[in-house]
């Protein structure tokens, strides 16, 4: 089966999204990887004269999410006929985007006219790498257009942190900073997304602590944090290997992801994903067909500093949580928040991962 990955490049005015997109297309195909990329639909709309003033907030930011819906399904339609077994779509801003940009109330109104939500939308894409705006931390190099980059410095790094607001909690997020020349910052984006697209294949580097419950109305009022409730169950079975499916959300608004892990060491995995529906989801609990573990999980997902974390608070815990992250290279430094106070790795102990704890209480689930 043909591996579609989508990827959302958003961020702040100045990030460099444009020459990112074009940066990256030229060095997927040099590597032969199929591309097709998708031009700003706001930008778009600008050009044709129209805009949130003159034509209402509502009925512009619907017409944009409108036309990137059906943009983003052609797409991916086209990506199916072209040749070789992946093809990479690039979006300069994704569906989630035009949260930032107007009333809440307005995003969910129009996204339920089309049959979305917040929680689809969050998961997916394949990966969203949100390019800092150079207000922060390269402001010499921060230039305003005067006709969609408005905003002086002080506006874009608060639309900036709106935005990163916006897509925490999908599940692959980066931050690319500012932290080195323009050159350098292509170049950092340029390797995560190839651990994404795979070269040769998707890997997955995670560090994962156990650490001291923290104050968790901390996290809560954090702007860039979500909580999501998350269930997961592991199979094995001569069909498919050892896999896990997992429930991302509650309701209507619940994602369905199944998940095949093939183990390289004990840091770094090759990870594959794809959405099932709801009744593949409840069939496969209910029928339990080498089922071996499940288990249920408040996540909580922040960014500090220009790292994501994922926290994972589970019910059978009152004094400890698993704290993650995600790195590029095994070797890559990074800094755990102030707040939280580590009480030991366990990246390499296997008592900690979420499959082994998903048995001590699966008779829960069966008792049930």
């Amino acid at each position: 089966m043909k591996r579609i990955i989508k990827i959302v490049l958003t961020g702040g005015p100045c990030g460099g999204k444009s020459s990112a997109i074009s940066f990256l297309e030229a060095e997927l195909k040099k590597r032969g990887i199929a591309v097709l990329t998708a031009p700003e639909t706001a930008a778009e709309l600008f050009a044709q004269g129209k805009s949130p003033q003159k034509n209402g907030s509502y009925n512009f930011h619907r017409e944009l999410f409108s036309i990137q819906l059906k943009r983003e399904k052609e797409l991916e339609s086209k990506a199916a006929a072209l040749p070789g077994d992946k093809a990479v779509i690039l979006l300069d801003r994704g569906l989630l985007d035009s949260m930032a940009y107007t009333d809440h109330a307005d995003f969910e109104r129009y996204c339920a006219e089309f049959s979305q939500n917040e929680d689809k939308l969050r998961s997916s894409y394949d990966a969203v790498f949100h390019l800092v705006t150079a207000a922060k931390g390269a402001e010499d190099f921060y230039t305003i257009d005067g006709t969609i980059r408005t905003e002086s410095l002080e506006p874009a790094r608060r639309l900036d942190s709106k935005l990163i607001s916006v897509w925490t909690g999908t599940p692959h997020l980066r931050m690319i900073d500012n932290s080195t020349d323009f050159d350098g910052k292509l170049k950092r984006l340029l390797n995560e997304v190839l651990a994404v697209v795979g070269d040769p294949e998707p890997i997955e580097i995670e560090r994962k602590f156990l650490i001291e419950m923290p104050e968790l109305s901390l996290l809560e009022n954090m702007e860039a944090c979500r909580k999501v409730t998350i269930e997961q169950a592991y199979f094995q079975t001569k069909e498919d290997g050892k896999f896990r499916v997992r429930k991302r959300g509650s309701g209507e608004q619940a994602v369905y992801i199944k998940t095949v892990k093939k183990k390289l060491n004990e840091m770094s995995r090759i990870e594959i994903e794809e959405e099932i529906s709801r009744e593949e989801y409840d069939r496969l609990l209910l029928e339990k067909n080498g089922m071996f573990g499940i288990i249920v999980k408040d996540r909580y997902c922040f960014v500090s500093g220009s790292q994501y974390f994922e926290l994972d608070v589970f019910p059978f815990w009152t004094d400890r949580a698993v704290l993650e992250l995600e790195l590029l290279s095994e070797d890559q430094s990074f800094a755990l928040p102030d707040f939280v106070k580590p009480i030991k790795e366990v990246t390499n102990d296997k008592n900690y991962k979420n499959s082994v704890l998903s048995q001590r209480y699966r008779f829960l689930f069966d008792r049930g």
